[in-house]
């Protein structure tokens, strides 16, 4: 997934960062609407999630534990003033430069960086998965073609395409042949630069000489012979060999493409010459072919990791800031800020600690060995609740493998994972992102994946959707939270909603720490407002068009945290 602005347009989501940076100062006044998350209905006319009417409820209620949220994102701004002292400490750990428990992470006192390395150099751009996937796969397949007879591999020794061994694995060659296309801008690259290899080929020594022989005045002739010409050109030997097509087919589109450049009244000056010569002396595919290799983003090279490797730890760093860390940040303070204090915003649940694991970039995506580390580290360090950063649409199957088995690793020790959609206007019926709540037939029990609303009650404009594979919809439009500096800022992201989830699954975990993972998950699906039968008007895909809200997610409503409290105080009193 897949590109950064404000990581939230397309690599992040929607715009995470709407409205410009400002200092809230410790004497000015809280506005209702400031953190409207905590609001009521009932009470405020807004649809938040009641928050403040919970704490009402809470009232001589004992708190019988911190809850550990591991935040798996960004990183964090821990000196805010909104969130000091609220980050995670690891009991088992001291920071002397040695591994106190064991676990392959040296000093990992408040959580890990996996970008970054032990001289505390940090990575803020990494590559996409499919550009990742694309430079795995490169050494085994690049420039090997199927012409509908033979494998074939242009020789630029020899200059022609020469024949090769069928590739042992095709499938994987079909992948990276066709699949990568949509997800690698060095695939879609790399295929032009190997179509114009071919192209000059067939058109130097194929079809040039036939049509000097047929047409021996092409070079003089109007505009009339130029078009039986490539009209020939066109039709020639197209059922022999599918190469030789493929490039006729390009050749003619540098036709149309310069005759629909030729200054009106001159179009005889675009003849088959010209355009011959121009495309024997391209070089732009070329020429951007190789400054994209040259630009990949080795971040590897810096972190020590062998992103192909689950078994290899020992890279990344403790340190937890980076320039991308105001995502990470604003996540935090709608979790974690302090209540109550006469600054800034309030957060759900203060009390939480939390656990930060930084596995995404400011720029590209992260990997799924960082991802799935970064899980297992949660789980073995008693996180209560898991969050989850943005999920992608490339999922090569031992990546997968990998992340699957730990969230299966978190669902068997009785972790809740929390998920934000991505803000993209997708129906995730038709497409899937990863990782997701399936798994191989089976649907995870501790798994929630989230989408943003507004405080009408609204379904955020670009939010994905899906009837069975989003759960529900919480506040995320609009949100005033903590960002860097000590600065507060508004926002709309998908991920605003997922750490509205985390919280109120948290505060549950706080005052019922009996309670599972599958029955909190139970308890926030059945707790929300309902708005079943509302009709909304939403965007999917290009078209806006009227549906349910239980067209949009399995639970027809949106978080209600003060619902979801009251449940679970009954079901934990036996109720």
């Amino acid at each position: 997934m897949k590109n950064i602005t404000l990581l939230l347009t397309v690599a992040f989501s929607t715009a995470v960062l709407t409205g410009t940076a400002q200092l809230v100062q410790r004497t000015q006044k809280k506005e209702k609407t400031n953190d409207w998350y905590n609001a009521s209905f009932e009470k405020d006319g807004i649809y938040g999630s009641e928050v403040n009417r919970t704490y009402e409820f809470l009232k001589g209620k004992k708190l019988k534990k911190k809850p550990i949220v591991a935040v798996i994102g960004y990183g964090l701004d821990a000196e805010h003033e909104d969130l000091v002292g609220k980050q995670w400490i690891n009991p088992k750990e001291k920071e002397d430069g040695k591994d106190n428990d064991g676990n392959g992470w040296v000093d990992d006192m408040h959580g890990w960086n996996f970008l970054g390395n032990a001289e505390g150099e940090m990575v803020e751009k990494v590559n996409k998965e499919g550009d990742r996937e694309f430079l795995r796969l490169k050494p085994l397949y690049e420039g090997i073609f199927f012409n509908g007879k033979d494998y074939v591999k242009f020789d630029d020794n020899l200059q022609k395409p020469v024949k090769v061994a069928t590739p042992a694995n095709e499938a994987e060659y079909r992948f990276f042949r066709y699949g990568l296309q949509k997800e690698s801008e060095l695939a879609t690259t790399c295929m032009s630069y190997y179509v114009n290899k071919f192209l000059k080929y067939y058109l130097k020594n194929e079809f040039d000489p036939i049509m000097k022989k047929s047409y021996p005045n092409l070079a003089k002739a109007g505009q009339k012979e130029f078009t039986k010409a490539t009209e020939y050109i066109g039709l020639a030997g197209a059922q022999t060999d599918s190469l030789a097509f493929m490039s006729r087919y390009f050749f003619l589109i540098n036709i149309g493409v310069n005759n629909g450049m030729a200054i009106k009244g001159k179009r005889d000056s675009v003849t088959y010459e010209s355009i011959r010569d121009l495309t024997l002396n391209n070089t732009k595919a070329e020429d951007n072919y190789k400054k994209l290799l040259a630009n990949s983003i080795r971040a590897e090279e810096i972190t020590g990791n062998h992103y192909d490797d689950i078994n290899q730890k020992n890279y990344g760093n403790n340190n937890l800031y980076s320039n991308g860390s105001f995502s990470g940040t604003m996540i935090s303070g709608i979790i974690a800020a302090e209540r109550n204090n006469g600054i800034g915003i309030d957060g759900i649940m203060p009390e939480a600690q939390l656990m930060s694991l930084r596995a995404y970039p400011r720029e590209g995506e992260a990997y799924y060995k960082d991802i799935a580390l970064a899980i297992r580290y949660a789980v073995d360090n008693q996180a209560d609740v898991i969050m989850l950063g943005p999920s992608n649409t490339l999922y090569p199957e031992y990546e997968a493998k990998w992340v699957n088995d730990a969230l299966l690793y978190a669902e068997q020790k009785g972790i809740l994972v929390v998920s934000s959609v991505w803000d993209l206007s997708r129906d995730l019926a038709k497409q899937a992102f990863y990782p997701n709540q399936f798994i191989k037939g089976k649907e995870l029990k501790n798994f929630i994946q989230v989408a943003a609303s507004d405080s009408l009650g609204m379904p955020f404009a670009t939010a994905n959707i899906g009837e069975k594979q989003v759960h529900l919809f919480a506040p995320g439009v609009g949100i005033q939270t903590t960002y860097m500096g000590t600065t507060y800022r508004s926002g709309n992201s998908s991920l605003f909603a997922g750490a509205t989830v985390a919280a109120t699954a948290a505060m549950i975990k706080a005052y019922y720490p009996n309670l599972t993972a599958v029955q909190i998950r139970d308890i926030i699906l059945k707790t929300v407002t309902d708005r079943k039968n509302v009709e909304v008007e939403k965007q999917v895909g290009k078209n806006i068009d009227q549906y349910l809200f239980s067209q949009l997610c399995t639970s027809g409503g949106i978080l209600n945290t003060y619902q979801a409290i009251q449940a679970a105080d009954r079901l934990s009193a036996g109720k």
